[in-house]
C-alpha cells in the first residue's frame, strides 16, 4: 500500500527549504541527496520506511523548489542547514540516511551533535583521507555542471537523453521519471529547465574542501551504516573502507551491481538495506 505524500516548506536560517513527508508515526529518520538531486528522488525508499517511521526528506539550499540564494554552499553551511531543518522539525533526535555529499553531511551532523543524531546510514558518502587528494576531481565536477545544458524542448526529450548517459543509463524508471518531473520547471516559452542552476551546483563541488569530514569521523559515536557501490576502481571504493575503519561504531555493505549511483539505480533493494540496519535494535519514541 501506498503511503500518502505530502509536501511543505520550512523556514531555516536564512531560507526557506521545501521538503516531502511519508508517515506520520514513529521515530523520524531524515534523507538528504547528493550534489544536483532532490527530495522526490528518495520517494521508492521512503515509502518502504514510512511503514515504521515517520521519513521527511528536504530539497538542500539551490536545489529543487527551495530557495536559491547566490551563497552558502560551502559544506560547513549545508551541515548546518541539515542541523537546523531537523531543529525546525522539534525532533530532539532522529537517525539520517545520506548519498553521496548529502552522506558527509550526515556523518558531520552526527559528529557536530552526537545526541541529536543516533543513527547514520551513508550510501557512497563523499569522504577522502588526505592521502586521496580530490581538489582535481571537484574542480572537474564543477566545470561539467557549469556547462551542463540546462533548457530541452520537452521533458520527453530530456528522459530520452539522460537514458544514453553513462550517470543515468542504469537508473530505475521511476526514479528516472521523478527526476524528470520533479527536477525540471516550463518556462514560458514552452520549453522546460533544470531547477538547479549548473553555477550554483558548481559552487557545491567547490565547496566540499570547507569541511574537512574526515576529521570529524572520530566524532562520531552513532552506529552507522557505511554502503558503497561495486565499481573496485572508483575512488570512493578504497575510500568507503578507510571511512568505516575510522567510525566507532560502523559496518560497511557493497552493492556489488551498483555504481555510485546505486540508490537511483536499485532503489527496493536500496530500501531494504536502509531498513534492516534501522530495525537491528529499537529506536527511541518521538518527542
Amino acid at each position: 500500500m501506498q503511503v500518502q505524500l505530502r509536501e511543505g516548506f520550512v523556514q531555516v536560517r536564512d531560507l526557506r527549504l521545501h521538503y516531502l513527508g511519508w508517515g506520520e508515526k514513529g521515530p523520524p529518520v531524515v534523507l538528504h541527496h547528493a550534489t544536483g538531486f532532490l527530495a522526490y528522488l528518495w520517494q521508492p525508499i521512503a515509502q518502504l520506511l514510512a511503514h515504521r517511521y515517520q521519513v521527511l526528506a528536504y530539497d538542500a539550499r539551490g536545489h529543487g523548489d527551495s530557495d536559491k540564494p547566490e551563497t552558502g554552499y560551502q559544506w560547513t553551511e549545508l551541515v548546518e542547514d541539515l542541523l537546523a531543518f531537523i531543529d525546525a522539525m522539534g525532533w530532539t533526535q532522529a537517525a539520517l540516511v545520506g548519498h553521496s555529499s548529502g552522506g558527509a553531511a550526515a556523518l558531520a551532523a552526527a559528529a557536530l551533535r552526537p545526541q541529536l543524531v543516533v543513527r547514520v546510514v551513508a550510501l557512497e558518502p563523499v569522504i577522502f583521507p588526505p592521502e586521496i587528494p580530490q581538489d582535481s576531481r571537484s574542480h572537474e565536477m564543477a566545470e561539467i555542471a557549469r556547462k551542463r545544458r540546462v533548457v530541452w524542448p520537452s521533458r520527453q526529450e530530456l528522459m530520452e537523453a539522460y537514458r544514453q548517459r553513462a550517470a543515468f543509463a542504469r537508473w530505475d524508471e521511476e526514479v528516472l521519471r521523478l527526476y524528470v518531473e520533479h527536477g525540471t520547471f516550463q518556462r514560458p516559452d514552452g520549453q522546460i529547465e533544470l531547477k538547479m542552476p549548473g553555477h550554483l551546483e558548481a559552487l557545491v563541488y567547490e565547496g566540499g574542501v570547507a569541511l574537512d569530514t574526515w576529521a570529524l569521523l572520530p566524532q562520531v559515536r552513532c552506529p552507522v551504516l557505511v554502503v558503497r557501490g561495486g565499481e573496485a576502481d572508483s575512488p570512493l571504493y578504497k575510500a568507503a573502507e578507510l571511512v568505516t575503519s575510522r567510525l566507532a561504531n560502523a559496518r560497511l555493505v557493497t552493492v556489488k551491481e551498483g555504481s555510485h549511483f546505486f540508490p537511483m539505480e536499485v532503489p527496493h533493494q536500496t530500501a531494504q538495506l536502509v531498513w534492516d540496519f534501522l530495525a537491528e535494535e529499537p529506536l527511541w519514541a518521538p518527542s
